[in-house]
């Protein structure tokens, strides 16, 4: 498994946090100029800084759906290859199983995927995991206000998770 492909997606994550900061200050020191064609052109400075509160707040939840749909993208092909690497092909038949079983993970569930690595993970790695996949789902859904997630997360916290869990899975496979 590749930590790589969440942190790559972290590492975009951090580049539009870092534009946001950079958005900021030239909102409070008053460099209008710099917002001409944008969406902040003609505003109130309290408009813009509320709207950049907003968006904040938006963007870390839209990142943890992208961390975690990369890190589920990857638990998949990982699984995949672990089958088809370890599977001795020697008739038709063998070939049509290992066929079958790596095309039906598409059709596995996240917590199926997770739990299937319980030699190789700990019971605590997979139950945080679980939690962000709880939390990507309720902002996935529309964040409903009546059924909120056991926990909240941010980008930091899930991209440390992801990439701890795959560092796990990936030693003892």
């Amino acid at each position: 498994m590749n930590q790589q492909i969440v942190n790559s997606v972290f590492s975009v994550y951090e580049i539009l946090k870092d534009s946001i900061k950079v958005t900021r200050r030239s909102i409070n020191k008053d460099l209008n100029e710099l917002h001409n064609q944008t969406v902040f052109f003609g505003e109130q400075r309290d408009n813009m800084l509320k709207k950049m509160s907003a968006v904040e707040i938006d963007l870390d939840d839209i990142m943890v759906l992208s961390l975690f749909a990369s890190f589920e993208r990857e638990l998949r092909f990982s699984i995949k290859e672990i089958i088809d690497k370890n599977t001795i092909k020697i008739n038709p038949t063998l070939i049509k199983l290992t066929t079958k079983t790596t095309d039906s993970i598409e059709r596995w569930t996240v917590i199926d995927m997770v739990d299937a690595l319980s030699d190789v993970v700990s019971e605590e790695m997979r139950g945080k995991v679980k939690q962000i996949y709880e939390y990507r789902n309720w902002v996935a859904h529309g964040k409903n206000t009546y059924k909120l997630p056991s926990t909240k997360t941010d980008p930091k916290t899930v991209q440390i998770t992801l990439s701890d869990f795959i560092l796990q899975a990936s030693s003892a496979i």
